[in-house]
């Protein structure tokens, strides 16, 4: 059972890997919008040289009720360019949080991308999540929360760059 769950991943990651590599040829942005790779990667920013920073919510005024995304900028301080699917359906920017908020799973796009290389040295902004999840707050309060930003080295290897991040939701 296992098993064929990791290889209908293989095959939906790599539909959408063509989804997505398609789409953002045709729709620049300022964002860098993209699917994640199911991985159980451990790769952290200190080891990887990929971090992620200025990480909040957009609108940056969540009020109870209202569905938001999360923005951050990867910042890639490794050696190699690193990769990811790119476009306006999918993210490879997850969120976690731990109260305050329901995430809820709904039927997406299915547009396709190139895949986005980010060189060593540069950076880019990307939002999330991708098409088919949706942030909403569900009570006001201080919200404590990780993104995870999942990605591919020049090599292959998939990995990922989590960060902790607090908003208040009014």
């Amino acid at each position: 059972m296992h098993s064929c769950k990791l290889r209908e991943g293989i095959a939906i990651l790599s539909v959408l890997s063509i989804v997505v590599a398609s789409t953002i040829l045709s729709f620049p942005d300022r964002y860098a919008y993209s699917q994640p790779f199911n991985t159980n990667s451990t790769a952290k920013a200190a080891s990887s040289g990929v971090d992620l920073i200025n990480t909040h919510p957009s609108p940056s005024t969540v009020t109870t009720g209202n569905k938001f995304e999360v923005i951050s900028t990867v910042v890639n301080n490794s050696p190699n360019t690193i990769m990811f699917p790119a476009g306006p359906c999918d993210s490879p920017l997850f969120a976690h949080f731990y109260r305050n908020v329901l995430t809820r799973h709904v039927q997406g796009c299915t547009a396709t991308s190139a895949p986005f290389k980010l060189n060593s040295g540069k950076e880019v902004t990307i939002a999330g999540p991708g098409s088919g999840t949706i942030y909403q707050a569900t009570n006001a309060g201080q919200t404590r929360a990780t993104a995870t930003f999942y990605y591919q080295t020049e090599n292959g290897q998939v990995a990922n760059v989590t960060k902790s991040f607090v908003f208040t939701i009014s």
